[in-house]
C-alpha cells in the first residue's frame, strides 16, 4: 500500500509544485460568498400516532460558504472552497413524538479545500467530495434534494418503523439507503479533463480508502440530455480503531459499494432515472445489500415532477426488504427561490430486530425477532431560498 501511495501521490504532488512555481497571477483573485437557507415542515403516521416537525431538510442542508479562484499566466487556475452547514433541528433527527430540538443542532464543515486546474485536469487537496459522492443522486426531474429523487433517508431517515406491538424494528435510513459513497472526505482527488463528455475521477481518502468515479453526460436536440455515473469504492480501515499493534477495536465494518445511475431527459421534458447499487460488508455471513430506484419525471417551465419507486433488500437484516413509493413536486418561484413538497409511502418486509420483554417477576429478557414493520406515510413540506 505505500508503494502505490507513492507512486501516485508523489507525481501529483511535483505536478501542482511545477504548477505555482512557473506561474504567475493573471490578475486579482475572484472571492465570492454564497449559501442557502432550507427548512421545512414534515408529517408523518408510522401505523400507531400521528406527528409533525418543524427542521431543517438536511437533503440540502443550509448553508453558507467561500469561494475563491484565480487565473495564472500559463493558463492554469488556482482556487479554494470552504462551506460550512449550520443544521438547526435537522430532518433526520425528527420521528413521531420526538420533533428534535437544540441538542440535535451541529455545524458541519463540509468542505476545506484547494485545487489547481489546466489541461491535465484537476487536483484538489482537503476535505472534498469524494469521486463516488453523488454517484447515486444523478436526476434530472429537478426533484432531487427537495423531497424527491432516491434521498427519502436524507429527508427523514430518523423516523421509526415499529412493529405490530408499537416496538421499534429500525429507523428508515437503517432500512432504506439509496448508498451514495462515503460522502465528504479528507483527501486528494484528481479529476481528468472532459473526454468527449466523459471525466474520470479518483480519490484517495484518510483510512487508505478509496474512491473510483466515471461520469458522462451529453446535450441533444432541443434542450435533451442524457447523462450516466458508475462508481466503486472500499472504505479499507477507514474509522477504524488501530492499536499500534494492530488489533482493531470497535470499528466500523469496512465495505465496498458499486453500481450506477443513469438519467434523461427528453426534449419534451419527460425525465427517466434508474439506478442500482450493492454494498458487500466485510462481515462473515451479512449479506450484500441492494438498492434499486425507477423515476418518472415532467419537467414544464418552473415546474417539476417525479413519481419514484425505490427498494433496498438485506440492509435491515438478511431477507428484509424496505420499498418506497414517492410522489414530488417542486416550484421554481425564481433562480434563487423554490417551493417544495412530497409524499413518500414506506413499507418494510422480514426485518431482523431486537426488543426487551419483562416477565411477570420483573426479570428482562432480550427477544431477537424478524417480521415485518407497520407503513409509514411521510408528508414533507418546505422551501429553499439560495443567496449567490
Amino acid at each position: 500500500m505505500k508503494t502505490l501511495h507513492s507512486r501516485y501521490l508523489l507525481p501529483s504532488a511535483l505536478s501542482a509544485a511545477t504548477v505555482f512555481a512557473f506561474a504567475g497571477p493573471a490578475h486579482a483573485f475572484e472571492f465570492k460568498v454564497s449559501g442557502q437557507v432550507d427548512r421545512a415542515a414534515i408529517a408523518a403516521d408510522n401505523g400507531e400516532d400521528r406527528d409533525i416537525g418543524f427542521v431543517d431538510n438536511v437533503g440540502s442542508n443550509s448553508r453558507f460558504r467561500f469561494t475563491g479562484e484565480q487565473d495564472l499566466e500559463n493558463g492554469y487556475n488556482i482556487g479554494f472552497a470552504y462551506e460550512i452547514a449550520l443544521n438547526e433541528n435537522p430532518s433526520t433527527s425528527f420521528d413521531v413524538n420526538n420533533g428534535g430540538g437544540s441538542e440535535d443542532d451541529f455545524l458541519d464543515n463540509r468542505l476545506a479545500n484547494v485545487y489547481v486546474e489546466g489541461d491535465f485536469g484537476r487536483f484538489t487537496f482537503g476535505k472534498l467530495d469524494g469521486a463516488a459522492n453523488g454517484s447515486s443522486e444523478l436526476n434530472y426531474s429537478g426533484t432531487m434534494y427537495l423531497g424527491g429523487g432516491q434521498g427519502i433517508s436524507m429527508y427523514a431517515g430518523g423516523i421509526s418503523f415499529l412493529d405490530d406491538e408499537g416496538r421499534v424494528v429500525t429507523n428508515l435510513s437503517g432500512a432504506s439507503n439509496h448508498f451514495d459513497g462515503i460522502s465528504r472526505q479528507n483527501g486528494v482527488r484528481y479529476d481528468t479533463p472532459s473526454l468527449g463528455g466523459a471525466v474520470l475521477s479518483a480519490t484517495l481518502d484518510n483510512g487508505h480508502a478509496y474512491e473510483l468515479a466515471a461520469r458522462y453526460e451529453t446535450p441533444f436536440a432541443d434542450g435533451g440530455k442524457a447523462g450516466f455515473v458508475l462508481s466503486h469504492l472500499d472504505t479499507q480501515d477507514q474509522d477504524f480503531d488501530i492499536e499500534p499493534d494492530g488489533t482493531v477495536n470497535d470499528n466500523s465494518p469496512r465495505f465496498q459499494e458499486t453500481g450506477g445511475t443513469g438519467s434523461l431527459l427528453l426534449p419534451s421534458g419527460l425525465t427517466l432515472t434508474g439506478s442500482f447499487k450493492q454494498r458487500d460488508y466485510n462481515e462473515p455471513g451479512r449479506a450484500t445489500a441492494e438498492n434499486y430506484f425507477g423515476g418518472v419525471g415532467y419537467v414544464q417551465d418552473k415546474h417539476h415532477f417525479e413519481v419514484s419507486y425505490m427498494q433496498t433488500n438485506d440492509l435491515a437484516g438478511d431477507g428484509s426488504t424496505a420499498r418506497s413509493y414517492g410522489l414530488a413536486y417542486v416550484y421554481d418561484v425564481i433562480d434563487s427561490v423554490e417551493l417544495f413538497a412530497s409524499y413518500h409511502h414506506l413499507t418494510l418486509d422480514d426485518a431482523e430486530y431486537s426488543y426487551t420483554s419483562t416477565d411477570v417477576a420483573g426479570d428482562d429478557t432480550t427477544i431477537t425477532a424478524t417480521g415485518d414493520a407497520q407503513d409509514l406515510d411521510i408528508l414533507f413540506v418546505g422551501t429553499r431560498l439560495k443567496f449567490l
